[in-house]
Protein backbone atom coordinates (compact mmCIF):
# COMPACT_ATOMS: atom_id res chain seq x y z
CA UNK A 1 0.00 0.00 0.00
CA UNK A 2 1.88 3.05 -1.26
CA UNK A 3 -0.92 5.61 -1.02
CA UNK A 4 -3.91 6.33 1.15
CA UNK A 5 -6.52 3.76 2.07
CA UNK A 6 -10.23 4.50 1.57
CA UNK A 7 -12.73 2.86 3.93
CA UNK A 8 -16.41 3.29 3.11
CA UNK A 9 -18.76 2.85 6.06
CA UNK A 10 -15.95 3.92 8.41
CA UNK A 11 -18.32 4.93 11.24
CA UNK A 12 -20.06 1.58 11.25
CA UNK A 13 -19.56 -1.49 13.38
CA UNK A 14 -16.98 -3.38 11.32
CA UNK A 15 -15.71 -0.33 9.43
CA UNK A 16 -14.58 1.48 12.58
CA UNK A 17 -12.62 -1.56 13.79
CA UNK A 18 -11.05 -1.85 10.35
CA UNK A 19 -9.92 1.79 10.46
CA UNK A 20 -8.37 1.20 13.90
CA UNK A 21 -6.45 -1.78 12.55
CA UNK A 22 -5.18 0.15 9.53
CA UNK A 23 -4.04 3.10 11.66
CA UNK A 24 -2.27 0.73 14.05
CA UNK A 25 -0.34 -0.51 11.01
CA UNK A 26 0.61 3.11 10.16
CA UNK A 27 -1.57 3.52 7.08
CA UNK A 28 -3.13 6.85 6.14
CA UNK A 29 -6.90 6.39 6.01
CA UNK A 30 -9.71 8.37 4.42
CA UNK A 31 -13.03 7.30 5.89
CA UNK A 32 -16.42 8.10 4.42
CA UNK A 33 -19.86 7.51 5.89
CA UNK A 34 -23.29 9.08 5.37
CA UNK A 35 -24.07 8.49 9.07
CA UNK A 36 -27.37 6.81 8.27
CA UNK A 37 -26.44 3.94 10.56
CA UNK A 38 -22.87 4.99 11.40
CA UNK A 39 -22.11 6.64 14.70
CA UNK A 40 -19.55 9.31 15.60
CA UNK A 41 -18.97 7.52 18.90
CA UNK A 42 -17.55 4.55 16.95
CA UNK A 43 -14.74 6.82 15.73
CA UNK A 44 -13.78 8.39 19.07
CA UNK A 45 -10.59 6.34 19.40
CA UNK A 46 -9.18 7.57 16.07
CA UNK A 47 -11.12 10.67 14.96
CA UNK A 48 -8.22 12.95 15.94
CA UNK A 49 -5.49 10.61 14.68
CA UNK A 50 -3.12 12.49 12.34
CA UNK A 51 -3.34 9.67 9.81
CA UNK A 52 -7.14 9.78 9.55
CA UNK A 53 -9.45 12.05 7.57
CA UNK A 54 -13.24 11.77 7.78
CA UNK A 55 -15.68 12.89 5.08
CA UNK A 56 -19.41 12.75 5.74
CA UNK A 57 -20.79 11.82 2.34
CA UNK A 58 -23.06 9.23 0.77
CA UNK A 59 -21.29 6.48 -1.12
CA UNK A 60 -23.83 6.96 -3.93
CA UNK A 61 -23.00 10.65 -4.33
CA UNK A 62 -22.19 11.25 -8.03
CA UNK A 63 -19.64 13.88 -6.97
CA UNK A 64 -17.88 11.58 -4.52
CA UNK A 65 -14.65 11.44 -6.54
CA UNK A 66 -14.18 15.20 -6.31
CA UNK A 67 -14.22 14.96 -2.51
CA UNK A 68 -11.42 12.39 -2.39
CA UNK A 69 -7.67 12.74 -2.85
CA UNK A 70 -6.13 11.32 -6.00
CA UNK A 71 -3.49 9.20 -4.26
CA UNK A 72 -5.80 6.45 -2.97
CA UNK A 73 -4.13 3.09 -3.40
CA UNK A 74 -6.57 0.68 -1.80
CA UNK A 75 -10.32 0.65 -1.15
CA UNK A 76 -12.25 -1.32 1.47
CA UNK A 77 -15.94 -1.09 0.62
CA UNK A 78 -18.11 -1.81 3.66
CA UNK A 79 -20.82 0.85 3.26
CA UNK A 80 -24.19 -0.89 2.94
CA UNK A 81 -27.56 -1.47 4.50
CA UNK A 82 -26.77 -4.80 6.12
CA UNK A 83 -30.21 -6.01 7.12
CA UNK A 84 -32.41 -8.72 5.68
CA UNK A 85 -35.44 -7.19 7.42
CA UNK A 86 -34.76 -3.70 6.06
CA UNK A 87 -34.37 -5.10 2.56
CA UNK A 88 -37.73 -6.84 2.76
CA UNK A 89 -39.37 -3.63 3.95
CA UNK A 90 -37.67 -1.36 1.41
CA UNK A 91 -35.87 -3.21 -1.40
CA UNK A 92 -35.52 -0.04 -3.51
CA UNK A 93 -33.56 1.74 -0.77
CA UNK A 94 -31.32 -1.26 -0.20
CA UNK A 95 -30.67 -1.63 -3.92
CA UNK A 96 -29.67 2.05 -4.15
CA UNK A 97 -27.24 1.84 -1.25
CA UNK A 98 -25.82 -1.61 -1.86
CA UNK A 99 -25.71 -1.78 -5.66
CA UNK A 100 -25.45 1.82 -6.86
CA UNK A 101 -22.95 2.41 -4.07
CA UNK A 102 -20.50 -0.25 -5.18
CA UNK A 103 -20.76 0.70 -8.85
CA UNK A 104 -19.91 4.28 -7.88
CA UNK A 105 -16.95 3.14 -5.77
CA UNK A 106 -15.64 0.83 -8.49
CA UNK A 107 -15.89 3.56 -11.11
CA UNK A 108 -13.95 5.92 -8.84
CA UNK A 109 -11.35 3.19 -8.27
CA UNK A 110 -11.00 2.83 -12.05
CA UNK A 111 -10.60 6.58 -12.51
CA UNK A 112 -8.02 6.90 -9.73
CA UNK A 113 -6.09 3.80 -10.82
CA UNK A 114 -6.58 2.15 -7.41
CA UNK A 115 -4.57 -1.04 -7.01
CA UNK A 116 -7.30 -3.11 -5.31
CA UNK A 117 -10.88 -2.99 -4.08
CA UNK A 118 -11.93 -5.30 -1.23
CA UNK A 119 -15.69 -5.82 -1.02
CA UNK A 120 -17.49 -6.95 2.11
CA UNK A 121 -20.16 -9.33 0.88
CA UNK A 122 -22.26 -11.69 2.98
CA UNK A 123 -22.93 -15.35 3.64
CA UNK A 124 -26.56 -14.50 2.85
CA UNK A 125 -25.70 -15.04 -0.83
CA UNK A 126 -25.67 -18.81 -0.24
CA UNK A 127 -29.26 -19.11 0.99
CA UNK A 128 -29.89 -22.57 2.47
CA UNK A 129 -27.24 -24.89 1.01
CA UNK A 130 -27.47 -28.60 1.67
CA UNK A 131 -23.84 -29.18 2.63
CA UNK A 132 -21.89 -27.73 5.57
CA UNK A 133 -19.43 -26.16 5.92
CA UNK A 134 -20.21 -23.93 2.96
CA UNK A 135 -17.43 -23.69 0.39
CA UNK A 136 -16.98 -20.71 -1.91
CA UNK A 137 -18.04 -22.74 -4.96
CA UNK A 138 -21.51 -23.39 -3.48
CA UNK A 139 -24.25 -22.16 -5.87
CA UNK A 140 -25.74 -18.83 -4.84
CA UNK A 141 -29.39 -18.68 -3.82
CA UNK A 142 -30.62 -15.30 -2.52
CA UNK A 143 -33.56 -15.59 -0.11
CA UNK A 144 -33.94 -11.83 0.41
CA UNK A 145 -33.42 -8.57 -1.49
CA UNK A 146 -30.40 -7.98 0.77
CA UNK A 147 -28.78 -11.20 -0.44
CA UNK A 148 -29.60 -10.29 -4.04
CA UNK A 149 -27.95 -6.88 -3.59
CA UNK A 150 -24.75 -8.51 -2.36
CA UNK A 151 -24.70 -10.90 -5.31
CA UNK A 152 -25.12 -7.93 -7.64
CA UNK A 153 -22.18 -6.23 -5.90
CA UNK A 154 -20.05 -9.34 -6.36
CA UNK A 155 -20.90 -9.49 -10.04
CA UNK A 156 -19.91 -5.85 -10.52
CA UNK A 157 -16.63 -6.59 -8.76
CA UNK A 158 -15.94 -9.43 -11.19
CA UNK A 159 -16.99 -7.31 -14.17
CA UNK A 160 -14.66 -4.43 -13.27
CA UNK A 161 -11.87 -6.93 -12.63
CA UNK A 162 -12.31 -8.44 -16.10
CA UNK A 163 -13.09 -5.21 -17.97
CA UNK A 164 -10.64 -2.77 -16.41
CA UNK A 165 -8.06 -5.00 -14.77
CA UNK A 166 -8.78 -3.71 -11.26
CA UNK A 167 -7.59 -6.08 -8.56
CA UNK A 168 -10.60 -7.24 -6.56
CA UNK A 169 -11.17 -9.43 -3.53
CA UNK A 170 -14.61 -10.46 -2.28
CA UNK A 171 -15.04 -11.42 1.37
CA UNK A 172 -18.23 -13.21 2.34
CA UNK A 173 -18.76 -12.26 5.98
CA UNK A 174 -20.70 -14.72 8.08
CA UNK A 175 -22.01 -13.63 11.50
CA UNK A 176 -19.81 -10.90 12.96
CA UNK A 177 -20.31 -9.77 16.56
CA UNK A 178 -18.58 -7.55 19.07
CA UNK A 179 -18.44 -4.03 20.54
CA UNK A 180 -20.03 -1.16 18.57
CA UNK A 181 -22.62 -3.28 16.83
CA UNK A 182 -25.72 -1.10 16.66
CA UNK A 183 -28.73 -2.08 18.71
CA UNK A 184 -32.04 -1.87 16.87
CA UNK A 185 -34.66 -4.19 15.42
CA UNK A 186 -32.35 -4.55 12.40
CA UNK A 187 -29.27 -5.52 14.42
CA UNK A 188 -27.49 -8.82 14.68
CA UNK A 189 -28.96 -11.42 17.00
CA UNK A 190 -26.19 -11.17 19.62
CA UNK A 191 -26.64 -7.40 19.95
CA UNK A 192 -30.40 -7.79 20.35
CA UNK A 193 -30.15 -10.63 22.86
CA UNK A 194 -27.56 -8.82 25.00
CA UNK A 195 -29.53 -5.58 25.15
CA UNK A 196 -32.74 -7.38 26.09
CA UNK A 197 -30.96 -9.41 28.76
CA UNK A 198 -29.24 -6.38 30.33
CA UNK A 199 -32.57 -4.57 30.47
CA UNK A 200 -34.33 -7.58 31.94
CA UNK A 201 -36.63 -7.75 28.93
CA UNK A 202 -37.77 -11.01 27.29
CA UNK A 203 -35.29 -12.47 24.81
CA UNK A 204 -37.15 -13.16 21.60
CA UNK A 205 -36.05 -16.16 19.54
CA UNK A 206 -37.40 -16.36 16.02
CA UNK A 207 -38.60 -19.85 15.18
CA UNK A 208 -37.61 -22.90 17.24
CA UNK A 209 -34.09 -21.63 17.95
CA UNK A 210 -32.51 -24.74 16.45
CA UNK A 211 -31.13 -22.77 13.52
CA UNK A 212 -27.36 -22.59 13.76
CA UNK A 213 -24.72 -19.94 13.08
CA UNK A 214 -20.96 -19.53 13.23
CA UNK A 215 -19.91 -16.30 14.90
CA UNK A 216 -16.64 -14.43 14.34
CA UNK A 217 -15.40 -11.61 16.56
CA UNK A 218 -15.09 -8.20 14.96
CA UNK A 219 -11.35 -7.67 15.60
CA UNK A 220 -10.63 -11.01 13.93
CA UNK A 221 -12.71 -9.83 10.98
CA UNK A 222 -10.80 -6.54 10.80
CA UNK A 223 -7.49 -8.41 10.74
CA UNK A 224 -8.67 -10.70 7.95
CA UNK A 225 -10.01 -7.80 5.92
CA UNK A 226 -6.67 -5.98 6.05
CA UNK A 227 -4.93 -9.18 4.94
CA UNK A 228 -7.29 -9.35 1.96
CA UNK A 229 -6.08 -5.93 0.89
CA UNK A 230 -2.37 -6.64 1.06
CA UNK A 231 -2.02 -10.34 0.14
CA UNK A 232 -1.06 -10.73 -3.56
CA UNK A 233 -2.67 -14.17 -3.82
CA UNK A 234 -6.07 -12.72 -2.83
CA UNK A 235 -6.47 -10.89 -6.13
CA UNK A 236 -9.57 -12.08 -7.98
CA UNK A 237 -10.61 -14.38 -5.15
CA UNK A 238 -13.85 -14.93 -3.26
CA UNK A 239 -13.13 -15.90 0.34
CA UNK A 240 -15.38 -16.94 3.22
CA UNK A 241 -14.97 -15.18 6.57
CA UNK A 242 -16.61 -17.46 9.12
CA UNK A 243 -16.28 -18.67 12.66
CA UNK A 244 -15.03 -22.18 13.23
CA UNK A 245 -17.89 -23.64 15.28
CA UNK A 246 -21.65 -23.96 14.88
CA UNK A 247 -23.91 -22.90 17.73
CA UNK A 248 -27.69 -22.98 17.98
CA UNK A 249 -29.44 -19.64 18.33
CA UNK A 250 -31.31 -20.93 21.38
CA UNK A 251 -27.98 -21.83 23.00
CA UNK A 252 -26.70 -18.31 22.24
CA UNK A 253 -29.78 -16.89 23.96
CA UNK A 254 -29.20 -19.06 27.03
CA UNK A 255 -25.48 -18.17 27.25
CA UNK A 256 -26.27 -14.46 27.02
CA UNK A 257 -29.14 -14.75 29.48
CA UNK A 258 -26.86 -16.38 32.02
CA UNK A 259 -23.98 -13.93 31.50
CA UNK A 260 -25.80 -10.62 31.01
CA UNK A 261 -29.05 -10.77 32.95
CA UNK A 262 -28.94 -10.23 36.70
CA UNK A 263 -32.34 -11.81 37.30
CA UNK A 264 -32.74 -13.92 34.19
CA UNK A 265 -34.83 -12.88 31.24
CA UNK A 266 -37.67 -14.92 29.88
CA UNK A 267 -36.95 -16.55 26.54
CA UNK A 268 -39.93 -16.48 24.20
CA UNK A 269 -40.39 -17.87 20.71
CA UNK A 270 -42.05 -16.05 17.81
CA UNK A 271 -42.63 -16.88 14.15
CA UNK A 272 -39.57 -17.50 11.98
CA UNK A 273 -38.26 -14.51 10.03
CA UNK A 274 -38.90 -14.35 6.30
CA UNK A 275 -35.67 -14.79 4.35
CA UNK A 276 -33.79 -16.31 7.29
CA UNK A 277 -31.40 -19.18 6.57
CA UNK A 278 -31.55 -22.33 8.66
CA UNK A 279 -27.86 -23.19 9.08
CA UNK A 280 -24.74 -21.20 8.28
CA UNK A 281 -21.06 -22.00 8.71
CA UNK A 282 -18.41 -21.39 6.12
CA UNK A 283 -15.37 -23.41 5.23
CA UNK A 284 -12.27 -21.48 6.25
CA UNK A 285 -9.82 -23.58 4.24
CA UNK A 286 -9.43 -20.91 1.56
CA UNK A 287 -8.99 -18.11 4.11
CA UNK A 288 -6.27 -20.17 5.75
CA UNK A 289 -4.48 -21.12 2.53
CA UNK A 290 -4.73 -17.73 0.74
CA UNK A 291 -4.57 -15.27 3.64
CA UNK A 292 -3.01 -17.38 6.35
CA UNK A 293 -5.95 -16.38 8.55
CA UNK A 294 -7.72 -18.31 11.29
CA UNK A 295 -10.07 -16.66 13.82
CA UNK A 296 -8.48 -16.46 17.27
CA UNK A 297 -11.12 -15.09 19.66
CA UNK A 298 -13.00 -17.85 21.58
CA UNK A 299 -16.76 -17.29 21.42
CA UNK A 300 -17.29 -17.12 25.18
CA UNK A 301 -14.46 -14.60 25.61
CA UNK A 302 -15.72 -12.44 22.77
CA UNK A 303 -19.21 -12.61 24.23
CA UNK A 304 -17.89 -11.40 27.59
CA UNK A 305 -16.09 -8.46 25.94
CA UNK A 306 -19.25 -7.59 24.02
CA UNK A 307 -21.53 -7.73 27.07
CA UNK A 308 -19.13 -5.53 29.04
CA UNK A 309 -19.05 -3.00 26.21
CA UNK A 310 -22.84 -2.77 26.05
CA UNK A 311 -23.05 -2.39 29.83
CA UNK A 312 -20.69 0.56 29.71
CA UNK A 313 -22.57 2.19 26.82
CA UNK A 314 -26.15 1.74 27.98
CA UNK A 315 -28.19 4.93 27.81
Amino acid sequence: MDGKVLVTGCAGFIGSHLVERLLEEDHHVIGIDNMRTGNHSNMVSFSSHPGFRFIEVDVCDPDLKSKLSSDIDLVFHLAAISSVTASIEDPILVNRNNVTGIVNVLDIARALDVSRVVFSSSAAVYGNPEKMPIVEETPLNPLSPYAASKIAGEEYMKAFHETYGIETTILRYFNVYGPRQAYSEYSGVISIFINHAIRGEPITVEGDGKQTRSFVYVTDMAKATVLAGKTPQANGEVINMSGLDLIRILDVANKINQAASSKGSKIIHVDPRIGDVRHSIGSMEKAQSVLGFTPEMPFETGLEHTINWYRSHMQ
